[in-house]
């Protein structure tokens, strides 16, 4: 009798992600017990990315990694200094009827003589057919000597974002 078989095949199917569908984000892959995520995606190579606010808003902390090795984690010190040492940008680029608009976030840090830039970036703009067209982006920047590296992320991978209205972080005029 077959109908195990295509019971089987059947659950199967209906478990397995869709072929096509987007990839679930994993924003708890570098978050420590009692940290909150505010920001994280995957990059295209599969890397993690993920800015965490410690328990009450103790520190904010970026890292960069997989859940089996944090390849870098900024700054080391986890207590309340750790805020005043990113800078946040943010700024509304109004495009009209006609151009692509948006909204610019960005969280940046210097560890020793690299600059490291968090971007999310999110645009819209209206096509032939007068559609509105949503895009988002993001990505971390990395400038070593004059050269940089720009990391994308994958998008449908993010969890959170970067508007960060908070007083303790050093702002970036527009």
């Amino acid at each position: 009798m077959q109908t195990p078989k295509l019971l089987a095949v059947a659950l199967w199917l209906a478990a397995a992600p869709a072929i096509g569908s987007p990839r679930k984000p994993a924003p708890n892959a570098l978050r420590r017990p009692g940290e909150d995520v505010l920001f994280s995606f995957e990059t295209k190579r599969g890397k993690t990315v993920s800015l965490c606010e410690g328990p009450k808003g103790a520190y904010l902390v970026y890292r960069f990694g997989t859940p089996a090795k944090v390849e870098l984690q900024y700054p080391a010190v986890l207590d309340t200094s750790s805020w005043r040492k990113f800078s946040y940008f943010s700024a509304h680029l109004g495009g009209g009827t006609e151009n692509k608009s948006g909204e610019v976030h960005q969280l940046s840090f210097m560890n020793g003589s690299v600059s490291y830039v968090l971007d999310d970036l999110e645009y819209s703009s209206i096509s032939k057919n007068r559609e509105e067209n949503y895009r988002r982006e993001v990505s971390v920047s990395v400038t070593v000597n004059d050269k940089t590296l720009s990391i994308a992320g994958e998008a449908d991978t993010a969890y959170g974002n970067l508007v960060l209205d908070d007083e303790r972080l050093k702002r970036e005029s527009e």
